[in-house]
């Protein structure tokens, strides 16, 4: 059976609840479910190897479509891998925004930050890689996905599939 939407991507937070707010506030993102706190057999399900473990998350979501589901280890014991700190632009999620100079404010009012200096003109549409308040890297977008995709084309005939 093909794909027929794509559903969610997580992100490992720090701290869920102040994670959540800043989503909302900057993002415009809205709950699709309060935090749940995971631990026992069904923590070790989830992620086997780290006896004692216990998680929380919740699903954000946004109005035309989309979520991010936000992941935090409350306390010790965690996978080691959550111990990792998040570098540079990659992995990263796209969000497409009305204005991208105007969403980037938004994120660093919230305690996010900038990872380019600013906004680029990237052959008709704005682009600017921002971060959440743990690093988590998100790309802003002005245009929709099949704009991007048609102009990534236009640049580059050869990746035309």
């Amino acid at each position: 059976m093909p794909i027929s939407q794509f559903h969610h991507t997580g992100v490992l937070v720090s701290d869920l609840d102040h994670s959540a707010r800043f989503y909302i506030r900057a993002l415009g993102a809205e709950w699709r479910n309060k935090p749940v706190v995971v631990e026992g057999e069904g923590a070790a399900a989830v992620f086997p190897g780290t006896p004692g473990l216990k998680f929380r998350f919740c699903y954000l979501g946004f109005p035309d479509g989309g979520a991010l589901e936000l992941m935090e280890f409350p306390e010790e014991p965690r996978p080691e891998w959550a111990e990792l700190p998040a570098k540079g632009m990659l992995p990263h999620f796209g969000l497409l925004v009305d204005d991208v100079a105007a969403a980037a404010e938004r994120v660093v009012a919230e305690g996010g930050r900038m990872l380019w200096p600013a906004p680029v003109d990237w052959g008709g549409a704005m682009v600017l890689y921002v971060a959440d308040p743990d690093g988590n890297a998100m790309e802003l977008f002005d245009q929709p996905l099949e704009r991007i995709v048609e102009m990534t084309n236009d640049l580059f005939p050869d990746a035309r599939p």
